[in-house]
């Protein structure tokens, strides 16, 4: 459409770039690269399609259009292909690179310039764009020297025209910045009937003095969806050259294409072919080692991390409260698909609060994938735009996704004037995912941080992550005893007495989730080394309430006490929900707790 109405001469097709795509027609019925799929789908009368790789020659798609642009190129600049007084590779030179060629007093023929574009960017973009002043000059009786239209497809175009200040360029990467400027510039080409497309799997890497011309637009090929899927795992399965029998599949073929989501065509493929070469049963858990290990090649083990957590809810200790809250009042909001789907929440609390382990077992209660984000800052410049937009043609595809952030205060930048411009603009393009309507319902967004007022007020909105602010604090009354049975639960050989407990409560009064497991782990390791001398652990061995207590008398909690104070009061503010909140809540309070966040601040302790 956008071809065909001339809203736009310059096109940059970009994302999806390197998959495999459906062709019907007489010739055959098969999944092809992009640029065959393009050039058999646009290949109708009236167009003339040209193909430019980066060190390959310039082909047309039909050697009967080669020769007549071949003939018209001659007639327009005056030369035939025998003239013998010709230096070709002079000529060609002299009259595409050099300024004054008009004052050469011989030109090079089709032939020689095809030659001479071979392995030569430059020169290759200076003869598409006399492609398309030939195809809009006439005779000497007016008429067309071209009458089809003139469609050319750039690849590499991130190569060719590479971003980057023009002063830290090379020469010829200089000149063909300038020479494709100029080109689509050109009101004679946006008025005219030829198409030039550039192909980049991301148009942030192709030069902004062309990108950010008003008259380019970028066209996203978006990942497989559902539907691609499906249909591919259907034609292959169908397809005797590929599937000599059929697949061996654990459930239907709509579950396989389910599972897949997040995978391309490409990464599909491989997927079946390994599958029918083995005969072996295509099980879940193949296809989500699959899915783990197509996404963190796409993005980088040091981005991001696909993982199923092994724990669910009934593994937290303590936290009745929250526990029950996120039962009843969050998973139905999470595995919603409709407007009361949430977009994502913080979760904030003091270190050590077991926050983590705490939503691990949530993503794990909902059984569905867990995309651990770690790094999305790349250290080399434009890699940082790349790594997003794969990461959301990623999102668009998947269905029903967690992605996880811990530590997010130091994850995402500032917005600020103050802020370096990528990472402006990598904050701002994660904020607008985090809103984005299309991904609503389908990816739930989980920023984790004991520093929630790091956090960019724009990351803390609502309709981002803001909608839901959810404290994780240490446990007090019934979870403190709780931590404190299922710490001693594996050592302690005697029941439990009132006196005993009161006792163990008194020592463990500062602990936090961690704390507890720290002290379990130190009680585990004394219950195994009880007897001395002894060369091999006693795994059967108990202690005694005394030898529980001594473990514990002799521990002391890390100097980091005022820290952790300042993190909980800054939870207890931003909380979203008075439900979560410990006692009964009143402005009063709240109010209390900006005091001593301000006292304590006051005494140089920030979190």
């Amino acid at each position: 459409m956008l071809i065909n109405s001339g809203t736009s001469r310059s096109l940059v097709l970009s994302g999806n770039i390197h998959d495999l795509f459906f062709i019907h027609d007489e010739a055959d019925t098969d999944y092809i690269p992009l640029v065959p799929f393009l050039t058999r789908s646009w290949d109708i009368p009236g167009f003339t399609l040209i193909v430019y790789e980066l060190n390959g020659p310039i082909r047309f798609v039909k050697d009967t259009e080669r020769e007549k642009v071949k003939q018209a190129f001659n007639l327009w600049r005056g030369t035939t292909e025998s003239d013998p007084n010709i230096n070709p590779k002079v000529s060609a030179l002299r009259s595409i690179v050099t300024p004054d060629a008009a004052a050469e007093p011989a030109e090079a023929s089709f032939t020689q310039y095809m030659n001479d574009a071979i392995g030569s960017p430059t020169l290759a973009l200076e003869l598409l764009r006399q492609f398309c002043l030939l195809s809009r000059s006439t005779n000497a009786q007016g008429e067309k020297l071209l009458s089809e239209k003139l469609i050319i497809f750039i690849e590499a175009a991130d190569m060719l025209l590479p971003e980057g200040e023009i002063r830290s360029l090379s020469l010829p990467d200089r000149h063909r910045v300038s020479i494709v400027q100029d080109w689509i510039s050109d009101s004679n080409f946006m008025n005219g009937n030829d198409t030039v497309i550039f192909i980049t799997e991301s148009a942030s890497l192709v030069n902004s003095r062309i990108i950010r011309l008003p008259q380019v637009l970028t066209v996203e090929i978006p990942s497989p969806g559902m539907p691609e899927r499906q249909h591919f795992i259907s034609w292959f399965n169908n397809t005797p050259k590929l599937a000599e029998k059929p697949l061996n599949l654990w459930g239907t073929q709509s579950q396989l294409a389910i599972l897949t989501a997040g995978l391309s065509i490409q990464a599909l493929r491989q997927l079946l072919l390994s599958a029918r070469y083995s005969g072996e049963k295509l099980d879940p858990d193949d296809v989500i080692n699959k899915v783990s290990e197509f996404i963190q090649g796409q993005l980088g083990e040091d981005v991001v991390e696909f993982k199923k957590p092994a724990h669910s809810l009934k593994n937290i200790v303590g936290n009745q409260k929250l526990v029950d809250f996120l039962k009843t009042q969050l998973i139905p909001r999470i595995t919603s698909t409709g407007p009361d789907a949430i977009s994502g929440m913080s979760v904030c609390g003091p270190i050590g609060s077991g926050k983590t382990f705490i939503f691990e077992g949530l993503a794990g209660e909902l059984d569905i994938p867990v995309l651990v984000l770690k790094n999305i800052r790349s250290m080399w410049f434009g890699q940082t735009d790349v790594i997003f937009e794969r990461l959301r043609r990623l999102l668009m595809a998947l269905v029903k996704v967690l992605i996880f952030v811990d530590e997010a205060d130091t994850q995402f930048g500032d917005v600020g004037k103050d802020a370096h411009s990528t990472e402006r603009r990598l904050t701002g393009k994660i904020q607008a995912m985090m809103s984005d309507p299309q991904l609503r319902g389908n990816i739930t967004w989980l920023l984790m941080t004991a520093r929630i007022y790091n956090l960019s007020p724009d990351l803390r909105r609502e309709g981002r992550v803001g909608d839901m602010v959810i404290p994780v604090l240490d446990p007090n009354g019934e979870d403190r005893e709780a931590f404190l049975r299922w710490t001693i639960g594996k050592v302690l050989g005697d029941p439990l007495s009132e006196e005993a407990l009161k006792r163990l409560l008194e020592l463990t009064e500062d602990y936090s989730a961690a704390s507890f497991a720290s002290l379990r782990s130190d009680l585990e390791a004394a219950s195994l080394f009880k007897k001395e001398p002894q060369a091999v652990p006693d795994r059967n061995g108990k202690l005694t309430l005394d030898e529980i207590i001594a473990v514990a008398e002799d521990r002391i909690l890390p100097d980091i006490g005022p820290i952790r104070r300042y993190q909980t009061l800054q939870a207890l503010v931003n909380c979203t929900r008075k439900s979560l909140l410990p006692g009964d809540y009143s402005p009063e309070i709240r109010e209390s707790w900006v005091k001593q966040i301000a006292q304590l601040e006051v005494v140089g302790v920030r979190g």
